[in-house]
């Protein structure tokens, strides 16, 4: 995954997150929007505990951000 960011009037710079900035960003928006550590996010995740999300928005914009650790 890329975050792009716009440097003059013609230019347009990227940069590649590692994996370990994708697992800094979960565990900051699993924390700020959840409560949880993006550990237990993604055991969640992946257990189906989270079957209604749709009806959560906070847990779609954690799990959004699943690709920066997979």
């Amino acid at each position: 995954m890329s975050i792009c960011e716009r440097s003059g009037a013609s230019e347009t710079l990227a940069h590649e997150a590692t994996r370990s900035e994708g697992w800094e960003i979960l565990e900051a928006q699993a924390q700020m929007r959840l409560g949880v550590s993006a550990a237990e996010f993604v055991r969640r995740w992946d257990a189906g505990e989270f079957e209604s999300s749709e009806e959560r928005p906070e847990v779609l914009h954690v799990a959004m951000l699943l690709p920066f650790v997979r």
